[in-house]
């Protein structure tokens, strides 16, 4: 989906597009990259007809999955709902990881953003999974290596002089239950992520910030920050990489107090990383009106945007 935003008659139109399904997996996104069966498990990657991130049909990586494949694989129960029981479903995280790098490798290529940018596209928003730096603990079944990727996507953007605007899309316990926060709950909710260890104080009250504990989750999202806006200067990025959405899609529930003093340290920390320059943008936790009393609007906020996402359907 592309939109377009105009901010001011001084300044050029934003016409952005959105890569998602790449580097945080969205199962209707890339619905064959799910359909794994135990011969992918083992290492033996078959892919099937028009399967978006397979390799190409030159590579020596490249196995049909014909006929004859599906009745010697069984696909695997249950079947994988997001990136969390998806990498889960191997033993062996070095195959996860073979697997992965398929997917990293063959789902975004360079003739994608030329012609992004003959439609006219200036700037590309890139969901990123919070352990993309290697932030994954024992327990964990989430695979690195998809930085190598974002950082040779920069670089078709700076030939292309499209501006990149990473967002971190999950957070450890998952800041929504949603599939696209990399793990799907029973249902939406905040407090995996807001309140993990119940050290968040439950209450709708922000008078005084200085009174929130955050939980260990919402310190650990904050350590990925830190941890990826780094790397974004370390690897000389910053020219190209010129905006960051600090937590996709925060969901109604989460504490206010929580969300507030998490927008100011994440604030703190991609300035103090990639300059004062850089833009920034936050969730409104499904309701905007909640940032109508003027917090994020004093003059520490300039450069910074409400990022508002409105989801329609008929019954």
């Amino acid at each position: 989906m592309i939109l377009d935003t105009i901010s001011t008659p001084h300044k050029p139109w934003i016409r952005g597009v959105n890569i998602g399904g790449w580097l945080v997996l969205e199962r209707f996104i890339t619905p064959y990259f799910f359909a794994i069966t135990d011969c992918h498990l083992r290492g033996d990657f078959h892919f099937y007809p028009g399967q978006i991130d397979a390799p190409p049909s030159s590579s020596p990586l490249y196995k049909p999955m014909t006929k004859e494949a599906l009745s010697k694989c069984k696909p695997v129960q249950p079947y994988p709902v997001e990136e969390y029981t998806l990498t889960n479903a191997f033993s062996d995280k070095d195959i996860a990881r073979a697997y992965m790098t398929i997917h990293w490798d063959n789902f975004v290529k360079n003739e994608d953003i030329k012609r992004l940018k003959k439609g006219g596209v200036t700037h590309i928003r890139v969901p990123l999974g919070h352990w993309i730096m290697g932030d994954i603990r024992d327990d964990e079944p989430w695979v690195d290596g998809g930085w190598f990727y974002f950082q040779r996507l920069v670089s078709w953007c700076r030939e292309e002089n499209i501006q990149v605007w990473p967002d971190i899309h999950t957070a450890p316990g998952s800041q929504n239950g949603f599939d696209n926060s990399g793990l799907l709950l029973n249902e939406p909710t905040c407090h995996g992520w807001d309140m993990d260890n119940a050290s968040a104080i439950d209450s709708g009250s922000y008078s005084s910030l200085d009174e929130i504990v955050l939980s260990d989750n919402v310190l650990r999202s904050l350590k990925a920050l830190d941890d990826i806006t780094s790397a974004i200067a370390r690897d000389n990025m910053t020219d190209v990489v010129t905006g960051m959405g600090i937590l996709n899609e925060p969901f109604a529930n989460c504490n206010p107090g929580v969300i507030r003093m998490f927008d100011n340290k994440a604030l703190d920390i991609v300035r103090r990383n990639m300059g004062e320059e850089t833009n920034i943008y936050i969730g409104d936790t499904f309701n905007a009106t909640k940032f109508n009393d003027g917090f994020w609007t004093a003059q520490q906020y300039s450069g910074t945007f409400l990022d508002s996402h409105y989801y329609h359907g008929k019954k």
